[in-house]
């Protein structure tokens, strides 16, 4: 009977230690585990702040350009503003200056050369000449003649120039039209501006600021 009960208790003895060892060997795999996933979740983590400082840094590195772009296209704006502005103004000079050269002795030639430029580019036989109210005294018969002789000399083809009476242009300047009225030649300030505004805006860009030569 006693050899009994110490087999029963050699048995429960060997029940616990085995429960005690897989108590261990789990309570170890959990910690290996607990271990692995606090290591990787530390990487993870890394990982994410890594990322997100090289996003933050491109996106401030984005920032910066796009900053120093609009900048850039500002200060283009305003320097081309200031030249527009610049450009204006010396235009507007050089219309006040002509237009003062009307009381001038000079002017008369202005109108000849004028006339000739327009008759060349109407290219009719025969043309009539109108301007201003100011201009038009001195658009003379002698002045009308030299201006045939300008043209013939130009182009080899005679024309016949004649001045308009009565409803004389609102601006400075001369207009050819053809006895049929059908076409005409516009040689007024404001026009012969608007013609060579590019080739003006040119010349003066190069004498300003140094470009175009």
């Amino acid at each position: 009977m006693e050899a009994e009960l110490e087999e029963e208790r050699n048995l429960l003895a060997g029940i616990a230690r085995e429960a005690d060892r897989k108590a261990a060997e789990i309570e170890e795999e959990a910690a290996s585990y607990a271990r692995t996933r606090v290591e990787a979740a530390r990487i993870r983590a890394q990982e994410i702040l890594r990322k997100a400082e090289e996003t933050a840094a491109a996106q401030c590195e984005s920032v910066r350009r796009n900053a120093e772009s609009r900048a850039a296209v500002e200060a283009r704006k305003a320097s081309l503003r200031g030249r527009d502005g610049l450009i204006q103004e010396t235009l507007e000079a050089a219309r006040r200056i002509v237009a003062e050269a009307e009381s001038g002795p000079g002017y008369t030639e202005v109108l000849r050369l004028w006339i000739v430029e327009a008759a060349v580019g109407l290219s009719a036989p025969e043309a009539r000449v109108n301007a201003s109210r100011e201009e038009l005294p001195r658009i003379t018969d002698e002045l009308l003649r030299e201006a045939e002789r300008g043209v013939l000399e130009y182009t080899g083809k005679p024309v016949r120039l004649s001045r308009v009476e009565g409803d004389p242009l609102p601006a400075q300047g001369i207009v050819l039209t053809a006895p049929d009225g059908r076409l005409a030649y516009n040689n007024q300030l404001s026009t012969r501006f608007l013609r060579a505004q590019s080739e003006i805006r040119k010349r003066m860009h190069a004498v300003l600021f140094g470009e175009g030569t």
